[in-house]
């Protein structure tokens, strides 16, 4: 039985294409990405998406990402917030994780579904006692597919162990936030 060439919406030959050349050549896996976000006043901020590296490759991306807070969180409500844009990143990156790794399983799906949520109680540092991160996330995947549960259990298992927005929830990162400071006789310059 031959693999069809495309499942999931993916092309199983360009997908075993990267993962031989990456293979080959670790370098060209490598990936980063840059995100440029400004303060809009309020809660709104708006990111904007700057090239990614792949391997040796620079790639434009150029989209906007607005987030805000609802109003009782004092916003506007004019766009998703933050923690929703990181959970629906969480959820997104999942969702290509799974149709990829089934394509490449020989597994089709027929439809899914990623709901995750969470609790903010510590966001205004009330209580030091309170985390205001995340102590538990709960995701629920919904997969609908003709493949034995037991090939299923095997996807939800590569999934895990592969996706990078999971692996950032599960395991410590460093993060290194660099704090600039500007004169506001600087600031005002730079605005006349």
């Amino acid at each position: 039985m031959t693999q069809p060439q495309h499942s999931n919406g993916i092309d199983v030959n360009a997908l075993q294409q990267l993962s031989t050349s990456v293979n080959q050549n670790l370098a060209a896996g490598k990936a980063g990405f840059a995100v440029h976000t400004t303060w809009m006043g309020g809660t709104l901020t708006r990111a904007t998406t700057g090239v990614m590296t792949l391997g040796d490759r620079a790639l434009t991306r150029p989209y906007v990402i607005t987030a805000d807070e609802p109003q009782a969180l004092l916003g506007r409500d004019s766009a998703p917030n933050p923690q929703e844009l990181l959970l629906a990143a969480l959820n997104a990156c999942m969702a290509i994780d799974y149709v990829a790794n089934a394509a490449a399983m020989g597994i089709e799906i027929d439809s899914m579904t990623i709901r995750s949520s969470r609790d903010l109680r510590g966001f205004l540092g009330l209580d030091v006692a309170i985390n205001p991160g995340y102590d538990t996330v709960t995701v629920e995947v919904d997969i609908h597919s003709m493949a034995p549960p037991e090939r299923l259990k095997e996807l939800h298992t590569r999934v895990r162990r592969t996706s990078p927005n999971v692996n950032c929830f599960v395991r410590p990162i460093n993060l290194d936030i660099r704090t600039r400071h500007y004169p506001f006789e600087s600031c005002t310059a730079q605005h006349t």
